[in-house]
């Protein structure tokens, strides 16, 4: 593998929901306007579940360099397994291994590249940040557990206002698993943080891919991949982390993490695509460098502009009321004028075929007189009778409470309407499960 030295990273930017850029530590820019910056794992953790990933003493200066010449800006260090079958260690023995993990690394990391500590307890993290200090060097606090493992991170992070990045969790780490749950218990923290006076500028989320608990199936994975562009709504540097995880084995009937290295890049890709701001890999290589390259020059443009203190950013609907509703208790909407916005901002197209005239018609009125609208053939308003034997297509748009309505009010009619007014709530509801989206894949693997 061939090194570079002094990597560029292609500019590209999003157009999607919520306009996100950061200055982490005042110093590293990362979001919107910043390419992806990429996060080197430094694994000091032989319990592991790819063990290939464990980094000894002796190894840890040939993986930082390698990472820094194939475009790491973040390095993560991190001694203790995550995953929830590993085999637990002491406080101690975290404390130790990375004391003397930093010690070597620290003369050699540069002081544009921002050293990332990944524990849940406060006094790993306190030790990192003491010995970081004489170096100068941008310093994030990575905990899974968003503070729930250890209620005194919260305070260290509060008390240093040290940039902290925080996975989607309600009661321990990952156990959010659809959309609506990462949502809530990732805001409910910034909440808190928020009520501290603690700088939401220096958050970074994490949804928390992977089979932290036995619920979250790999279906749930591939959900949030395909709408990770909802969490957006949290106006945070969104982090993935996906590297040679078991959705990935799931999926490619891969039971070894060591086989998993091609759907890895393909889900970083889409990730990055669909948003992404930072990528967390084991390996930071040549290959993924340039493949986050093309994703980014791939992904859309935002639409913005800007004066001296002011933006103005083109957003689309929201694909959720969830987002919607996020979005703007993070802006500060009172909690009555989120309720009737959020329903406001989301909007659904829907196609129906072969509809008769009159029940082409009926949609249409029903629709009109809730708000929305539907498109429909030019024949289909006629007064030849003939022509209601004929079949049309409609073209149905809405919000979701639009849609909740229309489908009441069409199980009370006739012509057919009901089974009309069916299919329309059974197409929302597969909108929202993702074991009926991802269904085609049958085999779960569990690590």
């Amino acid at each position: 593998m061939s090194e570079k030295k002094n990597p560029k990273r292609v500019e590209a930017i999003v157009f999607i929901m919520a306009f996100i850029q950061s200055k982490l530590a005042d110093r590293i820019p990362v979001g919107d306007l910043t390419p992806v910056h990429l996060m080197g794992i430094i694994n000091l953790s032989p319990e592991s579940f790819f063990k290939e990933s464990y980094i000894s003493k002796e190894q840890i200066l040939p993986q930082i360099k390698q990472d820094l010449a194939n475009g790491a800006t973040f390095l993560d260090f991190g001694a203790r397994s995550t995953a929830p079958w590993s085999e637990p260690i002491s406080l101690d023995e975290e404390l130790t291994r990375v004391e003397q993990a930093l010690m070597v690394a620290l003369p050699h990391i540069p002081k544009e590249t921002v050293l990332s500590i990944d524990t849940q307890y406060s006094e790993v993290a306190e030790l990192a940040f003491k010995l970081a200090a004489p170096y100068d060097i941008p310093f994030l606090v990575n905990d899974i557990s968003s503070f729930h493992t250890d209620n005194k991170m919260k305070n260290f992070v509060i008390s240093h206002k040290v940039p902290v990045c925080l996975m989607a969790t309600m009661k321990k780490p990952g156990d959010a698993k659809d959309i609506t749950e990462i949502l809530t218990s990732l805001s409910s923290t910034m909440d808190d943080l928020d009520n501290e006076k603690y700088p939401l500028d220096q958050v970074i989320v994490d949804p928390g891919i992977g089979k932290w608990v036995s619920e979250k199936t790999f279906e749930y994975d591939l959900e949030m991949l395909h709408n990770l562009e909802d969490l957006r709504a949290l106006r945070s540097p969104i982090l993935i982390g996906l590297s040679r995880k078991s959705f990935i084995g799931s999926v490619l009937g891969k039971k070894d993490p060591n086989e998993r290295l091609n759907g890895s890049l393909a889900a970083t890709s889409i990730a990055v695509f669909n948003g992404a701001h930072i990528i967390r890999a084991h390996q930071i290589t040549s290959q993924l460098y340039e493949m986050v390259q093309m994703a980014s020059a791939l992904r859309k443009k935002i639409i913005t502009t800007s004066t001296e203190n002011q933006r103005t950013t083109l957003l689309p609907p929201f694909r959720n009321s969830t987002a919607a509703e996020v979005f703007l208790h993070r802006i500060g909407v009172s909690n009555g004028g989120t309720n009737i916005m959020k329903q406001k901002m989301s909007t659904n197209l829907i196609q129906i075929d072969k509809l008769t005239a009159p029940q082409a018609l009926i949609l249409k009125q029903e629709m009109l007189a809730r708000g929305g609208d539907v498109a429909l053939h030019k024949d289909v308003i006629t007064t030849e009778y003939h022509k209601y034997t004929k079949q049309f297509t409609a073209i149905v748009m809405g919000t979701p409470l639009q849609l909740k309505k229309l489908v009441s009010k069409l199980k009370s009619q006739d012509l057919e309407m009901k089974r009309i007014g069916t299919m329309i709530e059974e197409v929302l509801t597969q909108n929202r499960t993702p074991k009926i989206n991802f269904k085609p894949y049958e085999k779960e693997i569990k690590e």
